[in-house]
């Protein structure tokens, strides 16, 4: 099994070459499948309920339609983010507005899992309580977040970095990972 989400940094650059992008991924896609592995991969989501974002939904759906090409050319299951709307609700996000939080990755778990046909008794996380707050603090929680988040991402992109330059890999050598009781026969290798 490989599973791929890939090309979302990618879309929210200011130029990107769509077809080229896709024309790489479609290539990957085909290597992985020679292999026989069983490939999963992911749509981006949909923007639109985004007042940051939706300026590039455009973009996102063309991507979109071209991953759900490729997928289709090489018996891949997809992950279809772009439709499920529950993740219009910022609480399923990280603070970042651009990764998920944990309520977010529970409920894609469950939405992997479903997409796998694996068997689960994974439940949506409860999602916090929403105080209304008026437009002065609206305000000011966004600038907070072009202050912590926004305006560095721009800037790494701007001079060429990325967050993860200064982190070392986990396993910088390829690692069998076993699952729990693979030892004794009793469950797969990963």
């Amino acid at each position: 099994m490989v599973t791929i989400y890939a090309g979302a940094n990618d879309i929210l650059r200011p130029k990107v070459d769509l077809d080229a992008l896709i024309n790489r991924y479609d290539e990957a896609l085909g290597r992985l499948a020679a292999t026989g592995a069983r490939l999963l991969v992911w749509t981006a989501f949909d923007p639109g309920g985004s007042s940051t974002y939706k300026m590039l939904r455009g973009r996102f759906a063309l991507y979109n339609e071209l991953v759900r090409e490729s997928a289709d050319g090489h018996g891949a299951d997809v992950v279809d983010f772009w439709r499920l709307r529950e993740y219009r609700d910022w609480r399923l996000w990280d603070d970042d507005r651009m990764h998920m939080g944990p309520a977010g990755h529970q409920r894609m778990a469950i939405e992997v899992l479903e997409t796998l046909g694996v068997e689960h008794d994974l439940e949506p996380l409860p999602l916090s309580e929403r105080p209304l707050v008026g437009r002065r603090e609206q305000l000011r929680e966004h600038a907070e977040w072009v202050r912590t988040s926004a305006a560095p991402w721009v800037h790494r992109r701007l001079t060429g970095r990325s967050s993860g330059d200064t982190i070392s890999p986990r396993h910088p050598a390829f690692t069998r990972l076993r699952s729990p009781g693979a030892e004794s026969g009793a469950g797969p290798s990963l």
